[in-house]
């Protein structure tokens, strides 16, 4: 029997392009404009469309965990889709306008993402080393807080004490999952929004508000931490994980130079980022 594949691409801007097997869904659809050729995250069967401005692309995946069904649920953004995978390449490509014939060169197709579902139980772009640990570069990040981060973890191991070696290993290592894109099988899907979404709920009854918007997208930024926790555990249940290239489209001039001259990485990343930390 052929399986159902959904994949649900996070949308708050109007777009241009929608990739094989992927519905344009609006992430805070209850608060904001209708964004046309999309279908809101405000699901009749359970909803956190009005926290997006915290929960970033996670409010569209409570909406496809209590309102749509299928075999394996998928995630990717406007911008950022999944890529066909390159030996030796960067974890993720960047791109400006882009077209179908760009589309047909650097995407996983419909038939390539039947056949790694065939294979596989978990699907997303490959971690990027960082080259410091993942604590480390959370608590240094722009709009990202120390305690918060400190916070998130303490309370996942007092609710959920098995993720706790693992909770350790993601967060001491230096290889990272970013943008909260991944396929995964339904089951596990299930488990994973079992897991995050009542851990993000005592997180808000217990987090401190920052100045800014950026600076308050905690749950988001934290939502992508727990996913590479989350992997580390589905990793050691057995679960068949297959690692992709991520690309990013759309993407600035600037953006486009300094992933040319210093791409994800390589040393000269490295050397350029560790020297601007002792500038500080």
């Amino acid at each position: 029997m052929k399986k159902q594949i959904k994949i649900f691409m996070c949308v708050h801007k109007p777009f241009s392009f929608v990739p094989p097997l992927a519905t344009a869904v609006q992430g805070g659809a209850a608060i904001n404009h209708h964004i046309e050729g999309t279908i809101g995250d405000d699901g009749a069967l359970g909803s956190i469309s009005e926290k997006n401005a915290e929960y970033c692309e996670l409010t569209v995946q409570y909406y496809a965990y209590k309102n749509e069904s299928a075999d394996y649920f998928g995630f990717c953004h406007y911008r950022r889709f999944f890529g066909a995978s390159k030996k030796n390449g960067t974890p993720y490509t960047v791109t400006g306008r882009f077209t179908e014939k760009k589309a047909r060169r650097l995407l996983l197709s419909e038939a390539d993402i039947n056949a790694l579902c065939d294979q596989y139980d978990v699907i997303l772009p490959r971690a990027e080393d960082m080259a410091v640990s993942t604590y480390k570069q959370y608590t240094e990040a722009k709009h990202h807080h120390k305690e918060d981060l400190e916070l998130f973890v303490s309370l996942l191991k007092e609710k959920y004490p098995f993720l706790a070696p693992f909770a350790e290993e993601y967060l001491s290592g230096t290889r990272q999952y970013f943008c909260n894109m991944f396929i995964m099988k339904e089951d596990i899907f299930s488990e994973y929004c079992k897991l995050l979404f009542p851990l993000l709920s005592d997180f808000d009854e217990k987090k401190t508000l920052h100045e800014g918007f950026a600076d308050n997208r905690t749950d988001g930024y934290l939502g992508e931490r727990f996913l590479g926790i989350f992997i580390a555990y589905a990793r050691s249940e057995g679960k068949r994980v297959f690692e992709c290239r991520r690309i990013d489209t759309e993407c600035s001039f600037k953006k486009r130079v300094s992933y040319f001259f210093f791409p994800p990485e390589s040393k000269r990343r490295f050397f350029v980022k560790r020297l601007l930390g002792l500038l500080k």
